[in-house]
């Protein structure tokens, strides 16, 4: 049996893109490589064509979970010692794999790229992107260097290292807890400013209000349950959240011509995403202090 290289877990988001070109792009990126794409999505959609070039794997879902639940599904049945995640909103870049997995080659936990923005994106697309790249976007330093953080989306990871965090694997892979982990371990995470995956989404700004929602109520439940922050606390600065979070990625895009252009022309769907998201963080906060 030939050892793979690197397995790819890809979902299928909702109402979000063809499969065809993220799958076009995958494969053109492992050319060359033992690569195996895990697509992940709701069970009773068309069978995708086989590929010449990448070995495919179906793993059903169910359209109640969210991407991170996913992305576990793929993590747990993958068989590289490499998995890397993505989603139907991405496509990869011809050198994102090789890039990647020469860059964990150092012994480093995960590694990532920049990630850009599709040029004919909407207003809430452009804001979705800023809300949650606006720290990956590309610039001028292309080598791999030490960070505390990577996007999930994108980006690779070294399997072994993620499997010994079962307790969280249970939940999914929602990458943040895994990084604290691996820098409390003492693994290194690496990233470049070269761009190696663009964001494109067709989703609509209500749906994405709802999907932002729900990732602040895992988080806000997880800041309570798993990581003991104080709920009065939370609840307190509550108000606060989304000019904060709106404060930063104006610090982050400030500097860039294009970057800023971007934030001002989605400056409405950019406050309407982050108030989503710091409501969905407080009812999470707020019913995770009793279990639910």
């Amino acid at each position: 049996m030939t050892t793979l290289d690197i397995s790819v877990i890809l979902v299928a988001t909702p109402g979000g893109p063809d499969l065809r070109a993220p799958l076009a792009a995958i494969e053109r990126s492992c050319a060359g490589l033992h690569a195996e794409v895990l697509v992940i999505r709701p069970v009773g959609e068309a069978p995708i064509q086989p590929s010449t070039v990448v070995e495919i794997r179906e793993l059903p879902s169910t359209a109640e979970l969210l991407v991170p639940e996913c992305w576990g599904i793929g993590v747990r049945a993958a068989h590289a010692p490499v998995f890397a995640c993505l989603t139907t909103e991405f496509t990869v870049e011809p050198g994102w794999a090789r890039a990647l997995i020469d860059a964990l080659s150092t012994g480093a936990a995960a590694a990532s790229g920049a990630i850009g923005l599709d040029p004919n994106a909407s207003t809430t697309t452009a804001a979705t992107y800023l809300t949650r790249f606006s720290a990956f976007l590309p610039g001028a330093n292309e080598g791999f260097c030490a960070v505390e953080n990577v996007p999930g989306d994108s980006a690779a990871y070294r399997r072994s290292r993620v499997i010994e965090h079962a307790d969280l694997l249970e939940r999914g892979f929602w990458e943040v807890e895994f990084h604290r982990r691996f820098c409390a371990d003492g693994y290194q995470l690496l990233a470049s400013e070269a761009l190696l995956a663009v964001f494109g989404s067709n989703r609509a700004l209500r749906a994405t209000l709802m999907l932002r929602i729900h990732h602040g109520i895992e988080h806000g439940r997880t800041r309570v349950l798993l990581e003991h922050h104080n709920i009065w606390r939370i609840l307190l600065l509550a108000p606060l959240v989304p000019a904060v979070l709106v404060a930063r990625i104006w610090q982050r895009t400030a500097r860039r011509p294009a970057a800023r252009k971007l934030f001002f022309r989605s400056l409405p769907a950019l406050l309407a995403i982050n108030i989503g998201w710091a409501a969905g963080e407080l009812r999470g906060a707020w019913s995770g202090r009793f279990g639910r």
